[in-house]
């Protein structure tokens, strides 16, 4: 029982901290919205399992299997993913007190969720509620594989820890392969923060120990990589399985392969969007960028070099020990170099930028730069820069908060004035005569109307009334899908037949005007712009 208590104690506060980072969220409980690719999972999810075994994503497809969520709920998703969210923030909080070993370590308990689970990024990934959850679980199992596979290889023990670690690790990375970023700054910054235990362990560099020499950290980073190349492969065989299984090959489908523009771009084409999102992420442009990451960045690289170089005056003048000691100082380098770089990983393997919603490292490293420089000035009660650091976490918090609060009614907003377009439209469909069930054409498009504290985003703040309204075939498909988790169901036409229903358009009148819809018996067509 005193044990219990212990531990409520010590993570009560993470709990609380990722509860009030998650309030946003949690309000899609109450105020109901849906988002792309949603109402597939509501009306058809068999299809959306397939083409997640397409995209080489079988651990979501393991995930709704094991959680019973083949059949969309609503509330389990979001409750779900809470949770998850949560218990992440919990775990991390214990391999980063394991790490560290010091109570000190506590503000990573308290201000990690707090900028991790609001970053802008975060809440585009979970603004597609269909996989909210097990994403989620995915984002928990690579924080745990990173701090169990780095205690097994401090400590060499138990052992259960490397093979739960490096199953967890396939599990994650098959079930989005954006988090294999995720999990290699989480064990950049686990290797940052093992060597400054060991550092002020003993209030002395060396203690006679086997860390005190700089050929044990180049063996603990080349031992990490060795187990996250394990890992990798078997996320890579499970998702060439799943492949197989729904293909019958394991090529690539042309989504999969199509994300990657080196070779199908000009090479310059490819290192100017490189550029630009390097740019937008470093100075903060966007709806999805603050100059959190680079600040973050600036202060914990300056903090490492410092920790490196400045020791070096004081070595002491044994050739053989300096170059120990430097070899175990690059090391630490290394390693937050590793961190800050860790964003720009699936950027650069893509050939350009990659969507908000796929960079999960980003958000992580932002809240771990922030905790490890507060960590480290507190060290230094009398650092002019620990008051005017703490403030502007402070604002980095208060803005993050904000902007996730402002997506979050966004959505909702969006799928109100959705909710009340598609039943002004169905209701002059059947004033016209069109039974349920009939072939409906829906060309162009309808925007949402902007209101205040409203942000349009990545997809956020997209309607499914424009959503592939620039492809031939136009949004039909989208919209009536929407329908069909309202309850008016009606057909989509055949993609053959949507030139002609262009051509009907094309002398129509704009919605919400008399004549935007029409009925010639076979196919009703509705106007929603003249584009």
């Amino acid at each position: 029982m005193e044990g219990l208590k212990r531990k409520l104690k010590k993570n009560g506060m993470t709990v609380l901290a990722a509860l009030a980072a998650l309030l946003p969220f949690a309000s899609r409980l109450l105020w109901r919205s849906i988002s792309i690719d949603t109402e597939q999972m509501i009306n058809t999810p068999r299809q959306i399992l397939l083409s997640w075994l397409y995209h080489e994503r079988p651990g979501l497809v393991a995930s709704k299997i094991l959680f019973g969520q083949t059949k969309f709920l609503y509330n389990v998703e979001i409750i779900g993913a809470i949770l998850f969210l949560t218990a992440a923030c919990v775990a991390w909080a214990y391999f980063v007190r394991r790490a560290s070993r010091q109570e000190r370590s506590k503000i990573f308990g308290l201000l990690f969720p707090l900028l991790y689970l609001t970053h802008p990024a975060m809440t585009e990934q979970f603004h597609f509620l269909l996989q909210s959850m097990e994403v989620a679980w995915a984002v928990f199992l690579c924080l745990t594989a990173a701090g169990l596979v780095s205690e097994w290889l401090w400590q060499r023990r138990p052992f259960w820890r490397l093979p739960v670690g490096v199953a967890a690790m396939a599990w994650g990375f098959c079930s989005y392969q954006s988090l294999v970023a995720l999990y290699i700054a989480a064990a950049a910054g686990l290797f940052i923060l093992y060597y400054d235990s060991e550092r002020t362990e003993s209030g002395k560099e060396d203690a006679g120990k086997k860390t005190g020499a700089g050929a044990f950290w180049w063996k603990l980073a080349f031992c990490q990589a060795a187990v996250f190349a394990l890992g990798f492969a078997l996320s890579r065989a499970a998702a060439k399985a799943g492949l197989y299984l729904s293909t019958g090959s394991t090529e690539p489908t042309a989504y999969v392969a199509g994300m990657v523009k080196w070779g199908r771009r000009p090479a310059t084409e490819c290192l100017r969007e490189l550029y630009h999102y390097g740019k937008q992420t470093l100075f903060g442009q966007g709806a999805y960028h603050s100059l959190a990451y680079l600040t973050a960045a600036a202060g914990t690289i300056a903090m490492l070099a410092g920790g490196w170089f400045g020791r070096g005056g004081k070595e002491q003048k044994n050739g053989k020990k300096r170059c120990g000691r430097s070899a175990k100082g690059a090391a630490y380098l290394l390693a937050g170099v590793v961190l800050y770089l860790s964003p720009f990983l699936l950027p650069l393997y893509l050939g350009g930028a990659s969507q908000a919603r796929a960079q999960m490292a980003l958000p992580f490293v932002v809240a771990f730069g922030w905790c490890y420089l507060l960590h480290r000035l507190r060290e230094k009660p009398f650092c002019a820069a620990r008051l005017p650091a703490m403030a502007a976490a402070c604002v980095f918090c208060a803005a993050q908060l904000w902007q996730t609060a402002c997506l979050t009614r966004t959505a909702y907003e969006v799928y109100r004035q959705e909710c009340i377009l598609s039943r002004e439209i169905a209701g002059a469909l059947e004033e016209a005569g069109v039974p349920e069930g009939a072939c409906v054409q829906f060309v162009g498009r309808w925007s949402p109307s902007p209101g205040p504290g409203m942000v349009r985003g990545e997809t956020t703040g997209y309607s499914f009334y424009e959503w592939d309204a620039e492809k031939a075939y136009g949004s039909t498909q989208r919209i009536l899908g929407l329908w069909e988790t309202l309850g008016y169901r009606y057909t989509a036409v055949e993609p053959a037949a949507a030139p002609a229903g262009c051509e009907r358009a094309a002398a129509m009148p704009c919605w919400p005007e008399s004549g935007s819809v029409d009925w010639d018996g076979a196919t009703a067509v509705v106007k929603l712009s003249p584009e």
